[in-house]
């Protein structure tokens, strides 16, 4: 019966019959749950029966599975509810179970008819139901206190929550029961705790498909036979659940389907959705429910996600693909599961493989020239940022600041972070924004080189120099294959690089003949060439033709401007000069260079350091070979202490150079009789060149190494790490 008091209605129920139990209400789980054992526990914690210890514990304790599409929310909840009602037996009053239907296209399930049927559940005959949603709440509320008072805790399972509304009625009021509820997108307003699924790791994602498939036929062959192929098709899942068992449905449906086939047909982008279908599950519908649900403007951004080349993108370049600031509307995308903030607070967002197919599949709703438009604000902003945070590495950032930058720091950070996806950027733009290829590729191209990444700098660095010729832009071609050259050779294919400086010398001496301002580049070009060249002669004749070109651009204050390179031609002179045994003569125009790098690196302190670095330890070794030990000793120490802050700040980029600094240390300690000092740097350098992943030659320190071998005294005989033949390692002029 009924007792009404204005606007209240409280429901006193006569009825005694019993509750109902989990094994009547709850649907069954799944045969054997996956990879989720953690998770499980997790909710075991939370649902475990237990008194209110505090008023703030007054209240039902709630749990809010969420995750993408297909990743397994209602597997885990009814796992957990089996586990917690019917093996431990915690909850007397039995399970109630509601499938919201959240994001079904043909409704979902209102609070009401959600009410509705849980107090069928409970027992309340149709004519004794309330008409109004707030009357069936205040009943379902008094049904669940009567079973509280009599010690029988309910289990509520609201499956499939797209709303807040759709499941805050259902909650029960008092501390002894329990709520699990599952949803694709994060809740934030309801009062839970929440627990974010995320993809199965490789292991289990194989041990999923495997166990279906043995369950089937445990003689299936495919599985032995084909161990690769699975491997495969368990890759192009990408650990999502339904993937997983729609994969696994079409091998059981058709034993003769050969895995690698199968495989194949996944590995296609293009196909991949469209095979990830079965009866009435599919990955691509699954996606569409959430995506439809989106407001007009994550829905945009969301389609314009697949444009950004690399693997997660920043809340920076999202808001550039958008054309607006974009942090809300990632966040949208995140509490709907179709994006992740990985680590959350970082501002870096990644899509699911799969999810980012589905996406570009989208691409018809937007028209080419809104696309081709967010394309390009992208690259724009990947190039003008990393154009702000190079000028750092130059020490040329005025102020303090360069761009959004207000630290060396700061930009190296950004430059390590968006790293891989500076160089995707770069390799798509060549394929036909060229402008800004190039200017993406001086901005990371020195990045790259200084910090080691060897295959990074050479992949965009192929990819832009055709591209540019091909595009008839003569002058940035020459320019680009400077560092293409030099880029080849960091990667010891010395003789392409070489071959690449000279056909760059050839481009820029018929630039010159029409543009007598571009003398400094041939300059440039001429210096490397100065360095890598095989024969002695060549590499003099081109320092001396270098040399020529750029002293008389020596300013008044002795410096010369940025893009002339004269300390590097001077350099490179003095050690042509060496390998042709004129020492005394190498000894002046190093001397000269060391002297041009000082007054660099106190106008720009920390754009020249390297290359500084570079100049004394060159000169210790022409001061060592005229007999000046002493000298030679105190520049190879200060080589060292360069390389060493270099290379605590960069171990790939500037490792193999200390330990090229230690040799020659090491070198003039043993000239010196100081054969113990001599071992210690040897010692140094190669535990510097063992720990990195691709040390290149270190010259000095094989030298070092025969020194030690003839030393006089009795000790061991010092080895030189094994490194790959790639020549000597230099600087950039």
């Amino acid at each position: 019966m009924a007792q009404i008091a204005g606007d209240h209605y409280t429901y006193m129920s006569e009825r005694s019959g019993p509750a109902p139990r989990a094994m009547a209400a709850l649907p069954a789980g799944p045969p054997r749950l996956v990879g989720r054992g953690d998770e499980t526990a997790r909710l075991l914690r939370v649902l475990e029966p237990g008194p209110a210890r505090s008023p703030a514990a007054s209240a039902v304790v709630v749990s809010a599975v969420s995750g993408l599409a297909g990743i397994g929310k209602t597997a885990l909840a009814l796992h957990t509810a089996h586990e917690a009602a019917v093996v431990r037996g915690w909850f007397p009053g039995g399970v109630l179970f509601v499938d919201l239907r959240g994001y079904d296209p043909q409704g979902k399930v209102t609070a009401e008819q959600a009410l509705g049927a849980l107090l069928r559940a409970l027992g309340i005959r149709g004519e004794d139901m309330p008409p109004t949603q707030e009357e069936r709440a205040a009943l379902y509320r008094s049904e669940l206190a009567r079973l509280a008072d009599e010690g029988k805790p309910v289990l509520l399972v609201a499956d499939n929550a797209s709303t807040p509304d759709q499941v805050a009625p259902l909650l029960p009021a008092r501390h002894e029961h329990r709520a699990l509820v599952t949803s694709r997108d994060t809740l934030a307003t309801l009062p839970a705790r929440q627990l974010r699924l995320g993809q199965l790791p490789s292991a289990d994602a194989r041990d999923l498909i495997t166990t279906t498939l043995t369950r089937s036929d445990p003689d299936d062959a495919r599985l032995d036979r084909h161990s690769d192929a699975l491997d495969e098709v368990v890759g192009s899942c990408g650990g999502l659940p339904l993937a997983l068992k729609i994969a696994a449905a079409r091998l059981t449906g058709d034993p003769g389907l050969p895995l690698a086939t199968f495989a194949a047909e996944l590995a296609d982008s293009r196909t991949r959705l469209g095979s990830l279908h079965y009866d009435d599950d599919s990955v691509r519908t699954a996606f569409a429910l959430s995506f439809r649900r989106l407001a007009p403007l994550p829905a945009r951004l969301f389609r314009l996600l697949p444009l950004a080349p690399g693997s997660d993108i920043s809340t920076e370049a999202a808001s550039a693909l958008l054309g607006r600031p974009a942090r809300g509307e990632l966040a949208d995308l995140a509490r709907a599961a179709l994006l992740s903030e990985e680590p959350i607070g970082s501002g870096r967002w990644r899509m699911h493989d799969l999810i980012r197919l589905f996406a570009s599949g989208l691409a018809h709703e937007d028209s080419a020239r809104q696309r081709a438009r967010a394309r390009k604000r992208l690259l724009r902003y990947y190039a003008t940022t990393a154009r702000s945070a190079t000028r750092y590495l130059w020490g040329q950032a005025e102020g303090g600041t360069s761009g959004p930058f207000t630290s060396r720091e700061e930009a190296i950070a950004w430059l390590e972070a968006e790293r891989p996806n500076l160089v995707a950027a770069t390799r798509m733009a060549a394929g036909g924004q060229i402008d800004l290829a190039v200017d993406l590729t001086y901005g990371v191209s020195i990045f790259l080189h200084r910090w080691g990444y060897v295959d990074d700098n050479l992949a965009i660095l192929s990819a832009v120099v055709p591209a540019a010729e091909a595009a008839g832009r003569t002058v940035w071609a020459a320019g680009l294959r400077n560092e293409l050259a030099l880029s080849l050779a960091d990667a010891g294919r010395v003789a392409e690089g070489v071959e690449h400086l000279r056909e760059a010398v050839r481009v820029w001496r018929r630039i010159v003949r029409r543009r007598a301002a571009a003398a400094p580049s041939l300059a440039l070009v001429l210096a490397n060439l100065a360095f890598w060249d095989e024969s002695p002669e060549r590499r003099r004749a081109a320092a001396e033709e270098a040399v020529a070109i750029t002293r008389p651009l020596v300013q008044g204050n002795g410096l010369p401007p940025p893009d002339v390179e004269l300390a590097g031609a001077l350099d490179n002179l003095s050690r042509a000069l060496a390998d042709l045994g004129l020492h005394t003569e190498a000894l002046a125009p190093a001397r000269e260079g060391v002297e041009i790098r000082r007054r660099q690196v106190a106008s720009a302190p920390g754009g020249y350091e390297a290359l500084l670095a570079d100049a004394v330890v060159n000169l210790a070794a022409r001061l060592l070979a005229t007999g000046e030990t002493a000298g030679a000793i105190d520049h190879a120490h200060e080589g060292v202490a360069l390389y060493r802050q270099l290379a605590a700040e960069s171990p790939k980029g500037s490792g193999p150079d200390l330990a090229n600094a230690l040799g020659t240390l090491g070198l003039c300690r043993a000239r010196a009789g100081q054969w113990e000092a001599a071992r210690e740097a040897h010692a140094e350098a190669t535990a510097v060149l063992t720990q990195l992943e691709r040390p290149r030659p270190a010259p000095s320190l094989n030298l070092l190494t025969a020194a030690l071998a003839e030393a006089p005294g009795d000790h061991e005989s010092a080895q030189a790490p094994a490194v790959h033949e790639s020549g000597d390692s230099a600087e950039r002029p």
